[in-house]
């Protein structure tokens, strides 16, 4: 490769490294052209991400001087790179790749300027997307305006009780143990006050769908942010 091939790669990593919030980075240990060429096609069509493969030593002169400087540690070995501009589907499309493919491994990445080992990148590749929690989202606010209002007009103390609990418990406890949480703290904000049997009723069959909704609402607060 000659010197001017050379100044132009360094160049497009630099500008993709300076302008890129989440990164990934892989190392193809064998994989094929066409299985490379599958991943990074699914990434750019699926996650609006560009998946290039980089020779060490020009990545480390690209990534100099930008934000994702921390990251020369990780080039070492054939490596790959994902570049976009913000969390997308990206972890979970490599992730569920890297699975199927163990000649792809996972080294680290950053994500807003922080190094994010490979166990972060498995754990993100989890998360809902943007898509899904809009989906959730909707439906869940075809409860009644009114509903929603109260959920989020309650007293911090009760929010936080909720948010705790949502937050501690296992997944497969979240369901059953969240109506105890938003009930306890109902019952010590307001221990003099008698609620009507008819919206005890109501709020019974519902403290899944408010909870879950308050907690979908932080969430896309935290994609968002």
């Amino acid at each position: 490769m000659d010197r001017a091939s050379k100044e132009k790669i360094v160049s497009s990593l630099n500008k993709a490294f300076d302008e890129s919030n989440f990164l990934i980075v892989t190392q193809n240990e064998g994989l094929t052209v066409e299985e490379m060429s599958s991943l990074r096609n699914t990434l750019r069509e699926e996650a609006d991400t560009s998946f290039r493969v980089a020779k060490n030593s020009l990545a480390k002169i690209a990534v100099d001087n930008t934000s994702a400087k921390s990251l020369e540690a990780l080039f070492n070995g054939p490596t790959a790179i994902a570049f976009s501009n913000e969390l997308t589907s990206s972890p979970k499309i490599i992730v569920d790749f890297a699975k199927d493919n163990e000649k792809l491994s996972i080294v680290g990445g950053m994500m807003d300027g922080e190094l994010i080992d490979g166990e972060v990148i498995k754990k993100l590749a989890n998360l809902p997307t943007m898509d899904e929690l809009r989906a959730k989202i909707i439906g869940l606010l075809s409860a009644p305006a009114t509903k929603i209002a109260g959920i989020l007009t309650r007293p911090g103390g009760q929010l936080a009780q909720v948010i705790q609990a949502k937050s501690q418990l296992p997944e497969s406890e979240n369901a059953t143990n969240e109506t105890t949480a938003e009930e306890t703290a109902a019952e010590e904000t307001t221990p003099e006050e008698t609620t009507p049997v008819e919206e005890t009723a109501s709020e019974e069959t519902a403290p899944e769908k408010e909870s879950d909704l308050l907690f979908l609402i932080l969430l896309l607060g935290d994609y968002s942010g």
